[in-house]
C-alpha cells in the first residue's frame, strides 16, 4: 500500500496538506454515513486504509516525542491498554487522535461505548444513543454503559421539542410556559 496514493497527496506534501486530505477522506467515507447501506463494509475497509495511510505518513513526518501516534507509541498494545489510551485521549480532548486509535480497534462493546461517548462529547446525541445502545445490548450487565446511555437519553429528552422528540399529546402545560420563558429571554 502506498500511503501517498491512498490519501491522494504528493510525496513531498507537508503535514498540513496530509491532514487536510485525511480529514476530507474521513468525511467522505465515515461509517456513520453508510449506516444501513450496502456499501457499509466497503466504507469501513476504506476508512481503515485511510487511517493506516495517515498514521504511516504522520509517523514519517513527525519528529520524535511530538505527540501521540498509533503505530509507534502504542504498537503491540493489548486491547484493554488501547481502550485505556482512547479514554485518556478523550479526557485530554484529543478527539481526532482518540478516533484514529479507536477505529483501529475491534468493534467490541467497549468500542461502541467509547464511540458513543465521543459523539456525546461533541454534542451528537442521536449518534451517541445509537452507539451506546449497541454497547448495552452487547453487555447488558455493564453499569457504566447503562448509566451513560441513560445520561445521553436524558439529554436528548431535555432538548426535544413538542413536534420533534416527544410523541404528540405528551406535552405538559408547564412545557409551554417554559418554552415561552426561554423565547422571551432570547428576545431581551
Amino acid at each position: 500500500m502506498n500511503p501517498y496514493e491512498v490519501l491522494g497527496v504528493s510525496e513531498d506534501a507537508d503535514e498540513e496538506t496530509i491532514k487536510k486530505a485525511y480529514r476530507t477522506l474521513v468525511k467522505k467515507y465515515h461509517p456513520d454515513k453508510y449506516v444501513n447501506n450496502p456499501l457499509a463494509d466497503l466504507a469501513d475497509e476504506k476508512i481503515k486504509e485511510i487511517n493506516k495511510a495517515y498514521d504511516m505518513l504522520i509517523n514519517r513526518k513527525s519528529t520524535s516525542g511530538s505527540g501521540y501516534n498509533a503505530n509507534t507509541s502504542y504498537s503491540g498494545a493489548t486491547g484493554d491498554e488501547a481502550f485505556r489510551k482512547v479514554r485518556e485521549l478523550m479526557t485530554q480532548n484529543k478527539l481526532q487522535e482518540a478516533l484514529t486509535l479507536l477505529n483501529s480497534l475491534p468493534r467490541t462493546a467497549e468500542w461502541y461505548y467509547l464511540a458513543g461517548r465521543m459523539r456525546m462529547q461533541v454534542g451528537w446525541y442521536d449518534q451517541a444513543v445509537t452507539f451506546m445502545r449497541t454497547a448495552v445490548n452487547m453487555e447488558p450487565t455493564n453499569e457504566e454503559y447503562r448509566s451513560a446511555l441513560e445520561n445521553v437519553l436524558n439529554r436528548t429528552r431535555n432538548y426535544s421539542t413538542t413536534g420533534g422528540g416527544r410523541a404528540m399529546g405528551t406535552c405538559k402545560p408547564c412545557d409551554c410556559c417554559t418554552t415561552c420563558m426561554c423565547l422571551n429571554c432570547m428576545c431581551c
